[in-house]
């Protein structure tokens, strides 16, 4: 019997759906489907993209298959592209243009093509667990239509749960106590051998929950601070992989409101009605007060420095390289990459991808 993977949040997910499989032979994971939705410092249009958004892509009968070479004709970036040089896996695009109904195709037609008879969703963080009205609850569009869709789908499903509480949503406790709740079983801890060879990947990936799970598996133990001044702690706790049945979530969660949903529009439209606002709506409100990003210099880095010695006497153990980015307004594509370059070659002990320490080696 052979499965399907789905990232539920997107290439990040992709990521450790591919460490999971490897670590996991048993589950016997074929391809990993993901969406194109990575944030706008990478591609600045809101949402996640669609097949026809791509030039490069491989069309099978039903699903499209991301290729090395493949593109955004309109501008901005995909990471998936670029994954697919990392994992062994092919890496399939989930395209909800044609909303939960047509992903739910998708998901049929890529499962009959890998001969596969199980779909796992893979979530790191665990916000795919909320019930729906949570307080910290920010970004649960992706999660919701990748759970419903793989529900919808008629193949038996499973959720796999890593990283609790590492994208900074749902705390740890919340987390916890949904899945003792759904019946959530503790079904491996991942190890430095795990991720052994995927960390090249964060030189250059924006995923913090996913770098963060990485770096907790190598054997990283700490206190960080994340995107909008966030703080997370990386334990023993944090490398714990948790299985539950699909359907039992999914009736206990958004999922249940999205489940016949035939455009992104309609999906947009249900989250506004039920919680205000749709995760779209939150990057185009992203993108409207968006700043002209600022070019690395020296300066830049005598102000990370000082951030950093001040973050340290806060308790702070490192910084993720995204929120560097952000406390540098390096908020494009080329500024980011050239202060990740610059970060490297002046700041060599301390920039350790996902992380940027809070002090150096030698002051520790």
């Amino acid at each position: 019997m052979t499965a399907i993977a789905i990232a539920a949040g997107g290439g990040g997910d992709a990521v450790t759906a591919a460490v999971i499989a490897q670590k996991m032979p048993d589950l016997r994971i074929e391809a990993i489907m993901s969406y194109s939705w990575d944030r706008l410092i990478i591609d600045p249009s809101p949402g996640p993209r669609s097949s026809a958004d791509f030039y490069g892509l491989i069309r099978h009968d039903g699903f499209y298959e991301v290729t090395s070479t493949a593109g955004l004709r309109t501008g901005g970036h995909s990471t998936l592209p670029r994954l697919t040089r990392h994992i062994d896996l092919p890496i399939l695009l989930m395209d909800i243009n044609a909303g939960t109904t047509g992903l739910s195709n998708q998901i049929r037609s890529a499962a009959a093509a890998f001969d596969a008879e199980e779909i796992v969703v893979v979530d790191v963080g665990g916000d795919i667990v909320a019930a729906g009205h949570e307080p910290g609850l920010r970004s649960p569009l992706a999660d919701s239509v990748a759970l419903a869709a793989a529900t919808m789908s008629g193949l038996t499903s499973h959720v796999l749960v890593a990283g609790v509480g590492l994208d900074g949503e749902l705390p740890v406790a919340e987390v916890d106590t949904r899945l003792t709740r759904l019946d959530a079983t503790d079904i491996a801890v991942l190890t430095r051998s795990d991720v052994r060879g995927f960390e090249p990947i964060w030189s250059w990936h924006p995923s913090e929950a996913n770098g963060l799970l990485a770096a907790g598996a190598a054997g990283w133990r700490g206190t960080v601070e994340t995107q909008r001044n966030s703080t997370i702690r990386i334990d023993d706790a944090t490398t714990h992989v948790f299985q539950l049945r699909g359907t039992v979530l999914a009736n206990d969660s958004l999922s249940t409101l999205v489940l016949t949903a035939t455009s992104l529009a309609e999906i947009e439209q249900v989250l506004r009605s039920r919680r205000g606002y749709s995760d779209v709506d939150v990057e185009r409100n992203r993108l409207s007060g968006h700043f002209a990003a600022r070019t690395p210099t020296a300066d830049v880095l005598a102000e990370i420095d000082q951030y950093s010695k001040d973050a340290a006497a806060r308790g702070i153990d490192a910084l993720t390289i995204r929120r560097v980015i952000e406390l540098a307004g390096a908020t494009d594509t080329p500024s980011a990459e050239t202060l990740r370059e610059l970060l490297s070659r002046q700041r060599p002990d301390r920039f350790r991808p996902p992380l940027f320490t809070a002090r150096s080696l030698e002051s520790r």
